[in-house]
């Protein structure tokens, strides 16, 4: 050991530095054989406690546990375990702003502790399992240090308030462990509680850290910490019912006292370094409990072993092999076949958490109704007051008709709903506890629980839980199962007298009291929720004809590109976000839904308003149809369950290569000297000035309809509206004052694009339109536009190989042979000349057999101008 002291420093101060590094090698030395020495200690009392005992009764007295109890000690312990996934999470959001998978973490934190438990040294066990899944997940070693670290401290924050809350409500039920005076025990417990309330208080007054450099944590806020606490809380808890519910009728102890005796074994199991703190834990219960037999003792200690450390070790051992065996390697072959196996039910996924979810709901109900089982409320009389077991009760019915409501969320794949289900159904794993010692439901919401954490990502819709009113055939099943339930309470309690006094009975023992006053809670709450969604369920939403510009403007400052200003066209509807920063415009021809583009404004908000869209479309039964739409949002229509279809390419003018110098720039150099030399001229007419012009403007316009012997069209391009040209800048070329073309011109956000929409010039004036394209060009790049773009060339870009898809081969020969009717080749080729980048546009929708009439009306609606859209 290398001991750094500064130059010059004093004798006196280098002679306490050296001594001060002596004691502190001294100790690292040390530290192992101290270890050592407190194991064997340890053991040593536990062998002199156990020297008596006949390890064969033992085994006998453990072997007749019965199977409910090592159920319920199975499912408790699962519990806690449910519990410390809460403590890795509150470690991450203070160790690292990365995000990490939910699934990875309740892999690590339950093999890290799983194992860490069962082999003892958990700073090295657990913390090298937390080191091989978090790094693999992206951590760094320091990161997953600050978690461990903040793990723990959540761990000792729960005891601390177990041994609190233990000391203020059981002061002389500990008094006879811990032999101090009742009044001592109350004011330990208070002190604590104290403590921790300060803790929380400091903690919310402002943001806190702890360490520097690496090892800085961020300390919870107020609400966190308290969280924290409260998970502490549950896993000691839980883990101490483990226990409690399989200890011999001797123990005598009410469970606050007994979770102040198993968090103080803890402790001095964790102080022992004895792996899976084996002979210390056992010492201290021994010690606590002299009155209750030792083999029974033990019996109930050996199983417990088996509940809560070695089963859990043998999964997450088995699961932590599997993981270290490369099972997970995206080429391997079982997860290429979990893969497949993912993708073919994962449709499913939200349908089958949904049945499961009602039938959850169905459970409760059914439970409330029927008489409890009186081994177990002897059981629980001895845990909790009977004012919290009949409250415990209403909440179990009220929860159940939540849950049939809550299923029709989980259905429509609503993150609302899979929220609001995982906290219902963990206040019914309690209530059903608390209530009867109905370790079976709990096991089994807590089943349905795991798989909703597991399944996530499958609930990703934005809408409200109750945005709609409930079709006929949810309120039917609600009012059929509240109905079942309520008459087989009745039949179990036939011979029953009833009276007005029945409802106001409380008692252990008084189960068809419970079951009227819970009936009542369950109508109550479901109709009110009925009602309420009757009530406010959302009508259509508020469309526009013509929109607002008011309305738009706000979403318009996000739009990426130009052609978002179709908007003001007035030819479509808008579906607006309700927080008015983005849009969906659409028209409606027969079914078809067809949306203009990606959705516009907040690209954050273009999920939800694809949903709301399709929410829209379906109560229409339409079908859902996003004409030209980006590459970058194709993720956001595949999610959506829709088809790809390529209609062409979209042409993009690098505006910083652009240039008319050099002999790339010679074409264009040419191009506006022949234009000089004719006579003409370029500018832009400011919008406010527009309507002087119209007249003029109008000319051109009709002169360019008459040669093409055409119309109007609309809905993706623009048509002459007096109102939609009076909103932009317009180019012109003229020559000695009078306007021979003109464009309007879209501008999208500084550095990004510019482009025209209506291009209209007088006949046998081709020329006029590399002049106009090329002073466009010049002036985007003078104001700070980055690309212009040329528009799109339809039915271009497509595969023509053997093996392409159909309708590649399909449009292809319709571009080939329609060129004397659009010119399809000629329309790429003037675009080419330009030396664009080219980007491919798509139309999503439903595809299949109905890709064929969405075609039709897409053709229809830009076809048919101005009065192309129809009403829903």
């Amino acid at each position: 050991m290398q001991v750094k002291i500064e130059a010059g420093a004093p004798a006196a101060r280098q002679e306490g530095v050296l001594a001060v590094e002596k004691r502190r090698a001294f100790l690292v030395r040390a530290k192992p054989f101290l270890v050592a020495f407190a194991i064997c200690a340890t053991l040593g009392l536990f062998a002199a406690l156990i020297a008596e005992i006949n390890p064969g009764a033992v085994i006998a007295s453990a072997a007749k546990t019965p199977g409910w109890l090592f159920a319920l000690s199975l499912g408790l312990s699962l519990v806690s375990y449910a519990a410390l996934i809460g403590y890795d999470l509150c470690g991450l959001r203070a160790a690292t702003e990365k995000r990490v998978p939910m699934r990875t973490v309740a892999f690590g934190s339950f093999t890290s502790y799983a194992i860490g438990h069962a082999l003892g040294f958990p700073l090295l066990t657990a913390g090298a399992v937390r080191w091989r899944v978090y790094g693999r997940a992206g951590l760094s070693l320091a990161e997953v240090a600050k978690l461990t670290a903040v793990a723990g401290v959540t761990l000792w924050l729960g005891m601390a308030a177990v041994l609190g809350l233990g000391g203020v409500i059981a002061p002389h039920t500990i008094a006879a462990f811990d032999g101090l005076p009742a009044a001592l025990n109350r004011s330990i417990g208070a002190a604590l509680l104290l403590a921790l309330a300060a803790l929380v208080i400091w903690c919310g007054r402002r943001q806190r850290y702890f360490g520097r450099n690496e090892a800085r944590v961020r300390l919870p806020g107020g609400w966190s910490a308290l969280g924290q606490i409260g998970l502490g809380v549950v896993d000691v808890s839980a883990a101490a019912a483990s226990l409690w519910v399989l200890m011999p009728p001797e123990t005598g102890a009410a469970f606050p006292a007994f979770a102040v005796v198993f968090a103080a074994a803890i402790m001095f199991s964790v102080a022992s370094h004895a792996p899976a703190g084996l002979g210390a834990f056992e010492v201290t219960m021994l010690l606590a409990f002299p009155h209750v037999p030792s083999e029974e003792l033990l019996s109930a200690l050996l199983v417990w072993r088996l509940t809560y450390t070695l089963i859990p070790f043998m999964v997450a051992a088995a699961m932590f092999g599997a993981y270290n065996a490369n099972l997970h390697r995206p080429d391997s072959r079982v997860m290429r076949a979990m893969r497949k196996l993912l993708r073919v039910v994962s449709p499913v996924i939200p349908a089958f958490l949904a049945l499961l979810t009602f039938m959850g709901g169905l459970v409760l109900l059914t439970s409330g109704a029927l008489p409890a089982d009186y081994s177990r409320i002897r059981a629980l009389r001895h845990l909790v007051p009977l004012p919290f077991a009949e409250v415990s009760h209403l909440v179990g019915s009220a929860a159940g008709v939540v849950l049939l409501v809550l299923s029709r969320g989980l259905l429509r794949r609503l993150e609302s709903a899979w929220t609001v289900t995982i906290v219902v159904m963990g206040a019914g794993m309690v209530v059903s506890l608390m209530k009867g010692f109905d370790w079976e439901e709990a096991l089994i919401l807590g089943s349905v629980v795991g798989l909703l954490l597991l399944f996530r990502s499958s609930f990703y819709r934005k809408a409200g839980l109750l945005s709609e009113p409930l079709e006929p055939f949810w309120l039917i099943a609600v009012a059929l199962v509240i109905g079942f339930t309520i008459w087989l309470g009745f039949t179990a309690f036939e011979d029953l007298d009833y009276s007005r006094q029945a409802w106001w009975e409380f008692d252990w023992h008084d189960d068809a009291s419970r079951f009227l006053r819970g009936s009542l809670a369950a109508v109550v709450v479901g109709a009110g929720l009925l009602l309420y969604a009757m009530i406010h369920g959302a009508r259509a939403p508020h469309r526009t004809h013509p929109p607002l510009p008011d309305m738009l403007e706000k979403a318009l400052t996000f739009a990426d590109r130009a052609d978002a200003q179709l908007a003001f066209l007035g030819d479509k509807q808008f579906l607006m976000h309700p927080a008015g920063d983005a849009f969906i415009m659409y028209a409606v021809r027969g079914r078809s839904w067809v949306a203009m583009g990606d959705p516009v404004g907040n690209p954050t908000r273009a999920s939800e308003l694809m949903w709301l869209f399709f929410e829209e479309v379906d109560r229409n039964d339409g079908l859902p149809v996003f004409y030209q739409v980006s590459p970058q949002c194709l993720p956001l229509y595949l999610d959506g369950g829709l088809s790809l279809t390529k209609l062409g390419e979209e042409a993009h003018v690098d505006l910083k290569a652009f240039s008319l110098d050099g002999r790339a720039g010679r074409d264009w150099r040419n191009a506006l000297n022949r234009a000089a030399r004719d006579g003409l001229s370029f500018a832009i007419i400011p919008a406010a000035e527009v309507p002087s012009h119209f007249a003029e403007l109008k000319a051109v316009s009709d002169a360019w309809l008459a040669e093409r012997g055409s119309r109007e069209k609309g809905f993706s391009i623009g048509f002459w509206s007096e109102s939609y040209l009076s909103r932009f800048d317009i180019a012109v070329v003229r020559r000695e004052g009078r306007i021979l073309a003109f464009a309007n011109l879209w501008y999208g956000q500084k550095g990004g694009e510019i482009t025209v929409d209506l291009m209209r010039r007088l006949p046998d004036m081709p020329a006029v339109m590399d002049l106009l394209f090329v002073s466009l060009m010049l002036h985007a790049k003078t104001g700070g536009y980055g690309w212009f773009n040329l528009g799109m060339a339809p039915l271009s870009g497509l595969s023509g190989h053997r093996l392409a898809p159909d309708w590649h081969k399909f449009a292809a020969f319709v571009a080939r042979h329609s060129e004397r009717f659009y010119g399809f080749h000629g329309l790429r080729a003037y675009k080419e000349k330009y030396h664009p980048v080219w980007e491919p546009r798509y139309l999503a929708s439903p595809g299949g057999w109905a890709l064929p009439q969405i075609l039709l009306d897409v053709t229809t609606l830009v076809s048919a101008g101005p009065n192309g859209a129809t009403t829903a």
